[in-house]
């Protein structure tokens, strides 16, 4: 990562329109061909910005933390974690979640998505988590091999029903935070 020209920090209340800009970007940009159309069609940057104000207007309450990645002053990709929310990973030992992580395609494969992981592994060790877990898109390739070079091994696996479809998901797992290599 050519960190003169893209930097994480700590989001903030301020950064909520970018994030969800990104969000709903990525989205298209990842899951076009993946998912049905449909659902791309629905998502909102407006949708998303209720959804990333609330959470990050108080991100204590709910054990949130989220990092943005910025080129210059434009954010281009974010990441969040907090407490594990699925019982199932928790009994496996994943304390811990990586709930989102997106990068504009414009900025990958330029070490930016492994800074954000790094980033979202220390802020959880920091928090005294032990092991992390996600949940990506069985279909999704590119970031199942990108988790897989971090070190992450499938640990898990759930079907998401949907009115429109119903999608597979794998999590990928890491049992000591400070392994994302």
């Amino acid at each position: 990562m050519d960190s003169s020209v893209v930097t994480l920090r700590d989001a903030s209340v301020a950064d909520v329109g970018g994030i969800a800009a990104v969000h709903v970007a990525a989205w298209k940009e990842t899951y076009t061909g993946l998912v049905p159309e449909g659902i791309l069609a629905a998502l909102s940057v407006a949708d998303r910005e209720a959804r990333w104000r609330r959470i990050l207007a108080d991100p204590h309450a709910g054990g949130t933390s989220v990092c943005v990645a910025c080129d210059g002053e434009r954010i281009v990709g974010f990441a969040s974690c907090g407490g594990q929310r699925d019982a199932g990973l928790r009994t496996l030992g994943f304390d811990a979640e990586i709930s989102a992580l997106y990068l504009l395609q414009s900025h990958q494969r330029q070490g930016i998505g492994t800074a954000m992981m790094r980033h979202m592994a220390a802020e959880l060790a920091g928090r005294d988590h032990a092991a992390a877990a996600l949940w990506v898109l069985r279909e999704n390739r590119a970031a199942r091999a990108f988790y897989a070079r971090l070190g992450g091994e499938v640990v898990g696996e759930r079907e998401e029903v949907r009115p429109e479809a119903r999608l597979m998901e794998l999590a990928y797992g890491w049992r000591r935070l400070g392994h994302m290599e």
